[in-house]
Parts: structure tokens; sequence; C-alpha cells
């Protein structure tokens, strides 16, 4: 298929796996004007006698640095942006870097070269508007109240040093560090609180410490759960050491009046249970709201049909590395020893994650599609903060201010999309 403007001439070959082949032929006066621009920017590197930097005519800068040198520095800003114009001209959206193949690049010859990227693939909906969810409300109990009731005593309580072995339920005074060799993953040297409780502990944890007494130490081994908070360090056995300093037992105020007072949660027990009640219906709204969007989205994504490229794939897997790194990071743990301490590779580690990927990468697609389907629109000014709230901190050229733009809109457009699957799902369409 052949695209033609007033400015380029571009022919579309599509090939499987949705990949775009464009050969795009642009008219001299695109060379001639990239050529100008590249002699004032080569210009204002170099010191030509009799020349202000950059004030140096074209043929003079030519004759300094070779026509080869200008024609590249010409090449490097033309052809991208002759690519770009080009794929919104196709009607086409990459999703990766183009392969180039520069065929003509000379003097009173029209401008001639190839790019094959991975485009966007096309998304089927189906009858994604006759999609409906039951939602599933949480009911708030008076358990429920009386064990919120139960923190608030635990929050005002009083902790009283006692002679004896460790007990589950007490609150030890200890120093304790996890780590995997030299290399310190969890815990300092500083002293810490630790209750002793199964269910708020790692498994294994309280059965370790139990019977120590003030004074004692005790390195042990010790399994993160499949669900420890950090994913990074999931599965994964440590060293571990700690230190008792003190077994202190815990006395819980009574449940009154005063204690309502305390807590700054009404005048009498029965206002407190009435507050803590609402906060626990809120929280629940909230909570069951989060659970709705998250089933309706993968509902949407689960019935969509469509075909992702494989490169889209990768890229999703680079970014979860990418993240990784920067948690492993934050605890000073190095990638490379991440995989060695957790048994694994870098490819197992892509392998294990792929499925993921797939349905981050499926559910990106759907929205994209549902948002293209319903016409959503996002304001401008609201892209402009997001992409501004990106880029804080950080120093970007031209270049990746436009590319943070556009990720932001692709952002808020998916936002969009999902709060409309969600109004889909409930049927007020």
């Amino acid at each position: 298929m052949t695209t033609a403007a007033a400015d380029l001439s571009v022919f579309v070959d599509r090939k499987p796996g949705w990949i775009v082949e464009l050969s795009v032929e642009a008219p001299t006066e695109e060379l001639d004007r990239a050529l100008q621009a590249a002699g004032q920017r080569v210009g204002a590197r170099l010191r030509i006698p009799g020349f202000r930097p950059g004030k140096a005519p074209a043929l003079i800068v030519e004759r300094a640095v070779g026509w080869e040198t200008l024609r590249k520095e010409a090449v490097d800003e033309l052809i991208p942006d002759l690519f770009a114009r080009a794929v919104v001209q196709a009607g086409v959206e990459p999703v990766g870097d183009p392969s180039v193949t520069v065929e003509t690049v000379e003097r009173g010859q029209p401008v001639k070269f190839t790019a094959q990227v991975t485009v966007r693939p096309e998304v089927d909906l189906g009858d994604y508007l006759s999609q409906r969810i039951e939602a599933y409300p949480t009911e708030v109990t008076e358990a429920d109240v009386d064990l919120s009731l139960e923190e608030v005593r635990r929050q005002f309580s009083d902790l009283e040093d006692v002679d004896r072995p460790a007990q589950a339920g007490d609150v030890l005074r200890c120093v304790l560090v996890m780590r995997r060799g030299s290399e310190v993953l969890s815990g300092s040297a500083e002293e810490r609180d630790l209750e002793l409780d199964r269910e708020r502990l790692i498994p294994g944890l309280v059965d370790a410490v139990l019977g120590l007494e003030a004074g004692a130490e005790r390195t042990f081994p010790l399994s993160l759960p499949a669900d420890y908070q950090q994913e990074e360090l999931r599965g994964v056995t440590v060293e571990t050491d700690v230190r008792l300093v003190a077994v202190r037992e815990r006395k819980l105020p009574p449940l009154d009046d005063e204690l309502a007072k305390r807590a700054q949660t009404g005048s009498t027990v029965e206002e407190m249970r009435e507050l803590h009640r609402g906060e626990l219906i809120e929280a629940a709204a909230r909570g069951d709201q989060e659970r709705y969007q998250n089933d309706v989205l993968a509902a949407l994504r689960d019935r969509v049909t469509v075909d992702i490229p494989e490169l889209m794939i990768e890229r999703d897997l680079d970014r979860q590395v990418a993240e990784l790194e920067v948690r492993l990071a934050a605890l000073g743990i190095r990638f490379e020893h991440y995989l060695e301490y957790s048994g694994s590779t870098a490819a197992k580690f892509r392998q294990e994650r792929h499925p993921v990927a797939v349905q981050r990468v499926r559910l990106d697609l759907a929205l994209n599609a549902l948002a293209a389907a319903e016409q959503l629109e996002v304001d401008e000014s609201q892209v402009e903060r997001e992409a501004q709230r990106i880029a804080e901190g950080r120093r970007v050229t031209p270049g990746q201010r436009r590319r943070l733009h556009v990720a932001a809109r692709q952002d808020l457009l998916r936002q969009a999309a999902a709060g409309r699957a969600v109004e889909i799902a409930r049927g007020d369409v």
C-alpha cells in the first residue's frame, strides 16, 4: 500500500507478526534543510578563523569537516524526523525502535530509506457492552468491630519487664538481622520491639526465639514466605541473628469509657464502637471497589482477541527487571546477587515472569482498544500536569519530554477506559 502527500511518499508492506516495512521517499528539499541545520550545529562546535561560532556558511563548514561528516550529522537528525512523519502518514503505531536501512542521501536526489518496525496489533473487543460483573459487598460484623477494639487496647497497653523465658504473646526488645552471607538483607544493629505473634510474623520466627531469656543470642535459618512484602526476597532462605535485650509482657487496659477518652474516639465505649464500625465499613467499601475493578479488568483482558507481538512482551519483561533492580538497590542488593540467593538465572527469571508480562500487555491493549471504541478523551492540561509530575526532579531532553507527554496521555486514557469498563460491568451503559 502506498500513501503519498505533498512531502513524503510511503509504501507500506505488512509482514507476519505485526511487523511493517515502510519504504519512504522524501524530496531533495528535505535534505537541503537538514544539511543547512547540520552545518550550523557542526559550525557551532568549530573554531573557524574569521567567523563567530555557528556563523560560518555551510559550504565553509563542509570544507572544514568533509562531506561525509556533514551528511552523517544531517542524517542522524533527518531520518528519525522523516520516520516519525511517515508512521503518522501511514496510520501505524510503532511499539519499538525501527530497523532502518538508508538507501539514498545525496544532493539533488530524493532521500530514500526503508524501516522495519513492530506495530501495535489490532484488538477485537467482541461484544464488550454486554459484559456484566456481579459485585459482592463485604459485610462488617460485630466480631470485626471487636477485633478493631482489641487493637486499640494493644495500642494503649503497657509493657512490663519479666524475668523468665520468652512466651508467645510477649514483646521482645532485641536486635534482629537477616542476612545472606555477608550481605545484610533486613534489620540493623539497632534495638527493636518484636511481638511474638504467629499471625503477624514470618512463619518459623516465633518458634525460633521461644524460650530465650534476656541476654541470649541465637542464629538460625529462616525461609521467607511466598507472600513476603518485598517480592524480590520471596522464597529466599536467610540467616537470622537475634540478640535478646529484654522480655516484656503486654498488659492490656480494660475496654471502658476511659479507654475511649484516651483514644479520642468518643466519651463512651458505645461511641467508640460506632466510630470503629463506621471506619471498617468505609475501608470495606474501598476494598470492595478495588476488588471489583480488578475483577472487571481481568474479565475485559480475558475476553479480547489479540495476537501479541513478542517484542511487546519482551519490553514488559525489561520493565519488570528494571523495577526489581530499583527495589533491590534500595536494599543494597545487586540483581546478580539476588538471582544467586534465589537459585535462579536471568533467563529463568524472565521465563517465570513471561505469563505475567503477557497478562499486563494484554490488559494494556484491551484498555487502549476500549478507549478508542468509546472515543474517550483526556484534558490536555491534565496530560501536561501528569507529564510534569513524572519528569519532576529529572533532567530531560526535548525528545524525552515529548515521549513523557505521550506516555502520560496513554496512562490517563487507560485510567479513563478502566472507569468506563466498570460502568459497563455495572450496567451503566
